[in-house]
């Protein structure tokens, strides 16, 4: 089990123009200690304490230490720490710390390697920070995963295929994939009223994010989360982005659309299909709220499924003497611009 602690802008002095942590925490008590205490209080047994927010790398070692002076009395219990944070600066003191301090996990955030709209969005750091960053931490032990973006401000499609030719060459423990959001009282509010800033559709969105899904899946990189969730974000407070409460299912499900809908018309077959697959693919065949099922009845094509001792990402479509193999990956085909 992991409890998070939010660290609202802690050791950021800049702010990235997306960014108003007060509101995706929801934590207004300064007191970091009193926060601490008021969640640990209430967990027995083991569990892994996650810090977020903010910019850990960017406190001051003497800060930093104080800082884990405040769960001394709960080190029985805490095996261990991960943290998120941007690249830089990266101290050889901090790293000593985290060392000290059982940190074993370190999420890196790197919306984009286009060190231009990194510039834009005020990260502070280039994507050569990050290279450098990474090798540092993973040869001094960590497990190092990262924060990627999708929607970004002038972003392209060239820009995701260079995210996801990093992810492979890095190999990260594993990664996070968030679309941006436009919260009320950022500068990236501002550029959206004043148009400088217009969201990709909620289709390009979903269509980015699948590509990095399914590559790092395709390259053994674990993706243990695709969207924002209510705990990371008000929703009254969003004014513009893509924000929906099932973000990664309907990812996940455009997936299995693209991929049956390739192989489907590969073997240009018409009507009724029977679909097998794994018993946890079904809702991904089905899309939300049945979306998927209602897409293939637009192209006269009736679909039912079987559930099979299939691999999890693969089935099989037959149609009387036919029987197709296919997987997940198939969607690329659709996809890869």
């Amino acid at each position: 089990m992991i409890i998070p602690i939010f660290l609202p802008h802690l050791g950021c002095y800049d702010r990235c123009i997306y960014c108003n942590q007060a509101y995706i925490t929801d934590i207004k008590d300064n007191d970091v200690r009193s926060t601490i205490k008021r969640l640990l209080d209430t967990h027995n047994g083991k569990y892994e304490v996650g810090l977020y927010g903010g910019n850990i790398f960017g406190i001051e070692p003497s800060i930093l230490k104080k800082l884990f002076t405040y769960f001394e009395d709960y080190m029985d219990n805490i095996q261990g720490f991960r943290i998120s944070t941007k690249p830089v600066p990266l101290r050889k003191e901090t790293i000593e710390i985290f060392k000290e301090h059982k940190v074993s996990t370190i999420e890196l955030g790197i919306p984009t390697f286009n060190n231009e709209i990194l510039q834009r969005l005020n990260r502070k750091h280039t994507g050569e920070d990050l290279f450098r960053a990474f090798y540092m931490l993973k040869d001094e032990g960590f497990y190092v995963a990262l924060q990627v973006m999708v929607g970004l401000p002038d972003e392209s499609f060239e820009d995701i295929k260079e995210t996801v030719k990093n992810i492979i060459q890095l190999n990260p423990h594993y990664i996070r994939i968030y679309p941006l959001v436009v919260l009320k009282e950022t500068p990236l509010q501002r550029m959206y009223e004043d148009r400088l800033f217009i969201p990709i559709s909620f289709e390009d969105a979903v269509e980015r994010a699948l590509f990095i899904y399914l590559n790092a899946l395709q390259h053994g990189i674990r993706v243990v989360k695709i969207g924002l969730t209510d705990n990371e974000i008000i929703k009254d407070r969003v004014i513009a982005g893509h924000y929906h409460p099932a973000f990664g299912y309907v990812v996940r499900s455009e997936g299995f659309y693209l991929s049956v809908k390739a192989k489907i018309e590969a073997a240009s077959i018409k009507g009724g299909v029977a679909v097998s697959l794994n018993n946890r693919d079904i809702p991904h065949l089905l899309g939300h709220r049945r979306s998927n099922i209602d897409r293939f009845k637009e192209q006269d094509l009736h679909v039912t499924w079987v559930k099979d001792d299939i691999k999890e990402g693969c089935f099989l479509i037959k149609q009387r003497d036919k029987a197709i193999e296919g997987s997940i990956f198939d969607a690329l085909s659709s996809i890869d611009q």
